[in-house]
């Protein structure tokens, strides 16, 4: 059986570093979002690879495997992951 886990943004983080991530969220209009997600650059197309500078303090940058895309989450938003029992 799975059920929902919440992790912190740096748990997260370290998560996606090592691979994907599924992983939910509510958006700011109150809807969940479901996002599968990494920062391993071996999962990441070369043309989108990260051209330098930071990311900001007061999110999580990830990239988004399902739009081909940089998206982050405010980390005032809470995050939960798929935990199997």
């Amino acid at each position: 059986m799975r059920s929902l886990s919440k992790i912190s943004h740096d748990d997260l983080k370290e998560k996606l570093r090592l691979g994907s991530v599924r992983f939910y969220f509510r958006k700011v209009c109150g809807e969940l979002r479901i996002a599968l997600g990494t920062l391993n650059l071996q999962h990441i197309p070369t043309l989108q690879h990260p051209k330098g500078g930071k990311a900001p303090n007061n999110c999580t940058v990830y990239y988004d495997l399902e739009k081909n895309l940089w998206r982050s989450i405010s980390k005032t938003q809470e995050i939960w992951i798929d935990q199997i029992d």
